[in-house]
C-alpha cells in the first residue's frame, strides 16, 4: 500500500495541497472522460434520429440514477481503508473490499429487472407507448454494463483511497475513444458487423465498461495492492466488512437520492413553463454538470485525506486537509462562474442552431439561468466537498439528513414558490438551487468544524496519539 502514517507535528500547508491535488486532478480527468462517454453516445445517437437520441437519453438517465444509488451505497469503502492506512493497519481494507463487492452483487439484480421491464414504469408516469418501446430497446443492450459498473464502483473507490488514481484516468480516456469506436460500429454497422441503432449504443457501453473494469482490475492484480489475505478471507470477516461498508454507504446514497431527486423535479416542473424552458434548463444544467465534476473529485481526495490523517490520528492534519479542501472546491467554482458569466454565449451556440425558430427565447432565458448559476457554483462546490470531507471522518447519517432539510425542506420549496407564487417563473426554480446548496454547504462546513473541535479538544485533553475513527 502507498501512503505511511503522517508524523505528529505541525501541519504543513504546502505538503497537503500537493496531496490533495495529485489525487484530485486524476480523479477529476477520470470524472469527465465518464461524462464525455455520455456525450460521446448522445452524439452519435442524435446522428442516427431525434427519436434515437430522446429515447437513449432518456433510458440512460434511468440508468445512470440507479447506478449512482448503486455506488454511493459502495463509498464507504473509501474512508474504511484510508484510515486503515492511516491506522497502519491493513486487516479492515480486504473486508472493506469484498464488503464493496457484495453490495454491488446485491444491487446488481434488481437494477436489472427495473431496467428490463422500464416501459411499464415509463407507462405508469405517463410516457407515449412508443417512446416506453424504443427506451425498452437501448435498456435491453445497456444492462449488460451493470455487473461491469458495480465491478466499477469498487475499483475506483478502492484505488483512490490507496491513492493510485492515474491508472482510472488513463483506464476512462482510453474508454472514451473505445466506446466512440464501439458506438461506430454497433450503431451504424461498420467493419461488416450488422446495424443495430439504438440497441448498438447500448452494447456499446456495455463492452466498454467491462473492458474497463477488467482492465482495473488487472493493474490491481499486478501491483498487488490486495492484502495477502484477500482471496482466503473468512465469510464471516467478509460479511464484517459488509455492515461496515453498509453503514455508511446507506447514508451517501441517501444524499445523492435527495441532490439528484430535487434537480429531476426541477426538470418535471420545467415542463410546466414550455419547451423554451425545458431546453434552456437542459443546456444549463449540462454546463453547471460539466464543471461539478472538479469540486466532486476534490471531495472524493478530501476523503481519503481526511480518512488517512483520522486513522494516523493526526486530528489537526486532518482539520487542515478538509479546510484546504474546501477552499479549493469553492475556488476552482468562483472561477468556473467568472468563465461562465464571461462565456455565456459561446455556450448556447454550441448546443442551438441560430436557424431553430426559438433560439432568441432559448438564449434569453438561459442567459438569466446561468446568471443564477454563477451564484450556486460557488455553494455547490463546497457543499460536495464538505460532504466528502465529513465522509473521511465517517460521518454520513448527519449529512444526509441535512442535505434532505436544505434540498427539499427548503431548496425546493424555496423554488417553487418562488417560480409559481412570486411569479419568477424558471428563475425563480434556480433561486430554489442557490438557497438550497447554500443552505447545504454552510451546514456541512460547520458540521466539520465542530467535529474537529470535539477531536482535538479530546486528544489534548488525554494526549491521545491513536487512530480516532469518527462516526459511523
Amino acid at each position: 500500500m502507498t501512503g505511511t502514517p503522517t508524523p505528529s507535528g505541525r501541519p504543513s500547508r504546502r505538503r497537503e495541497l500537493t496531496e490533495i491535488l495529485g489525487l484530485a486532478i486524476p480523479l477529476a480527468a477520470a470524472q469527465v472522460a465518464t461524462m464525455l462517454m455520455s456525450i460521446t453516445d448522445s452524439v452519435m445517437l442524435g446522428h442516427l434520429s431525434a427519436d434515437a437520441l430522446a429515447a437513449g437519453g432518456l433510458g440512460s438517465n434511468v440508468a445512470f440514477m440507479l447506478i449512482i444509488l448503486m455506488q454511493g451505497l459502495q463509498a464507504g469503502i473509501q474512508p474504511l481503508i484510508a484510515q486503515a492506512r492511516g491506522a497502519g493497519d491493513a486487516r479492515p481494507i480486504g473486508r472493506a473490499m469484498w464488503g464493496g463487492l457484495i453490495v454491488g452483487a446485491v444491487c446488481v439484480l434488481p437494477i436489472v429487472l427495473l431496467l428490463g421491464h422500464i416501459d411499464g414504469f415509463l407507462a405508469l408516469i405517463g410516457e407515449p407507448a412508443d417512446i416506453s418501446a424504443s427506451v425498452l430497446i437501448y435498456t435491453d443492450a445497456f444492462v449488460w454494463s451493470i455487473p461491469a459498473s458495480a465491478a466499477m464502483g469498487v475499483l475506483r473507490y478502492f484505488l483512490s483511497a490507496v491513492e493510485r488514481t492515474r491508472v482510472a484516468t488513463l483506464v476512462a480516456i482510453a474508454g472514451v475513444a473505445v466506446n466512440l469506436l464501439l458506438n461506430w460500429v454497433l450503431i451504424f454497422g461498420h467493419l461488416g458487423l450488422p446495424a443495430l441503432g439504438l440497441a448498438g449504443s447500448g452494447y456499446a457501453t456495455s463492452i466498454t465498461w467491462a473492458l474497463m473494469a477488467v482492465a482495473l482490475a488487472a493493474y490491481i492484480g499486478h501491483a498487488r495492492l490486495l492484502p495477502a489475505d484477500f482471496w482466503h478471507l473468512a465469510w464471516r470477516e467478509r460479511l464484517r466488512g459488509l455492515r461496515s461498508v453498509f453503514r455508511l454507504g446507506w447514508p451517501i446514497a441517501g444524499i445523492y437520492a435527495v441532490e439528484v431527486g430535487l434537480f429531476s423535479a426541477s426538470s418535471l416542473l420545467m415542463g410546466r413553463f414550455g419547451t423554451v424552458a425545458v431546453a434552456a434548463h437542459q443546456i444549463c444544467l449540462g454546463v453547471t454538470a460539466l464543471t461539478f465534476m472538479v469540486p466532486l473529485a476534490i471531495g472524493q481526495a478530501a476523503t481519503v485525506r481526511v480518512g488517512f490523517h483520522m486513522g494516523a490520528g493526526a486530528i489537526a492534519r486532518a482539520r487542515l486537509a478538509g479546510f484546504m479542501a474546501i477552499g479549493l472546491g469553492v475556488g476552482f467554482m468562483s472561477c468556473s462562474a467568472l468563465v461562465i458569466g464571461l462565456g455565456r454565449h459561446l455556450v448556447f451556440a454550441f448546443y442551438l442552431d441560430r436557424d431553430d425558430p426559438s433560439y432568441d427565447q432559448v438564449v434569453d432565458l438561459g442567459m438569466s439561468l446561468l446568471a443564477v448559476a454563477c451564484v450556486f457554483q460557488m455553494f455547490d462546490g463546497a457543499q460536495v466537498v464538505a460532504a466528502g470531507v465529513l465522509r473521511g471522518v465517517k460521518d454520513t447519517r448527519v449529512p444526509m439528513l441535512l442535505g434532505a432539510i436544505g434540498y427539499w425542506g427548503l431548496g425546493m420549496t424555496a423554488g417553487v414558490a418562488l417560480a409559481f407564487w412570486v411569479g419568477l417563473g424558471p428563475v425563480g426554480l434556480w433561486w430554489g438551487f442557490v438557497s438550497g446548496l447554500s443552505t447545504v454547504s454552510i451546514l456541512l462546513t460547520l458540521r466539520f468544524r465542530a467535529l474537529m473541535g470535539r477531536y482535538l479538544a479530546v486528544q489534548t485533553r488525554h494526549g491521545l496519539t491513536g487512530a480516532l475513527t469518527g462516526h459511523g
